[in-house]
């Protein structure tokens, strides 16, 4: 699985990039400051860097420096986070030899598709918001129960123990938040993650689904406009929180 290293000060923030890549195969490494950066780069070559610029004790452009310096370190992309808002602020990003640049505050479309110029398995076809709750499963005639983790107007995850391959088929019904009728779907199995750790947190094991077919009580197309409206919704309130990425 292919490593990701987000370096940001705020722990919240870290949390919130994190959030945004749920939906992608990829392990999570996290580092506060430069320095720490550049000791988990060494001990764990990941395969991707994002950096914010305003960093304690090393920052960011600082960082890059050392990193593009290192035989063992120089190959590997990193993109810059920073609140430069004229061309020539950019600079010091290009001087440094980093790859690429994201001016803040931004959003997290911008923020996946950056990464997936450096990194394909980084999952940004639809914007994806959190949602927590019981999801029952019928695959191959078997019943069985999990949770989601999240959801777009084009897919869900859901975490489960369940062994399933890419290209699977599964039906599933769950019941979004304010809705009295259950959304019932047709989907194929897209990835599945393996149980496991990314940093000091938990990763339960689980699968992402691509919707084929809404279904459901009632007409399709209002269960389908329910679970837009509903993404819609959270996703606002998301890039409401001033301190998003």
């Amino acid at each position: 699985m292919d490593k990701i290293l987000l370096v940001d000060a705020v722990t919240l923030v870290r949390e919130k990039k994190k959030d945004l890549l749920s939906s992608s195969p990829v392990h999570i490494l996290t580092a506060s400051d430069g320095h720490e950066a550049l000791a988990v780069a060494r001990k764990e070559l990941p395969n991707l860097i994002v950096m914010d610029n305003h960093l304690p004790a090393m920052d960011g452009i600082s960082c890059c420096r050392a990193i593009k310096t290192d035989p063992h370190l120089q190959h590997i992309p990193v993109v810059i986070l920073t609140s430069a808002v004229k061309p020539s602020d950019f600079e010091g990003c290009s001087a440094t030899v980093a790859n690429d640049w994201i001016a803040k505050p931004i959003d997290g479309k911008r923020f996946l598709s950056t990464l997936k110029k450096y990194l394909p398995a980084i999952e940004c076809r639809g914007l994806r918001v959190p949602l927590r709750t019981e999801v029952r499963l019928t695959i191959n005639d078997g019943f069985h129960v999990g949770m989601t983790n999240d959801i777009s107007p084009n897919g869900i995850f859901v975490t489960s123990e369940l062994q399933l391959l890419p290209g699977d088929e599964v039906r599933f019904s769950f019941v979004l938040p304010g809705s009295e009728a259950p959304t019932e779907a047709r989907g194929k199995v897209a990835w599945f993650r393996e149980k496991g750790f990314s940093g000091k947190f938990a990763l339960h094991s689980g699968f992402g689904v691509e919707f084929l077919e809404i279904t459901g009580k009632g007409m399709p197309s209002i269960r389908k406009s329910e679970l837009e409206s509903f993404v819609s919704l959270r996703a606002g309130a998301v890039a409401a929180d001033p301190v998003w990425i």
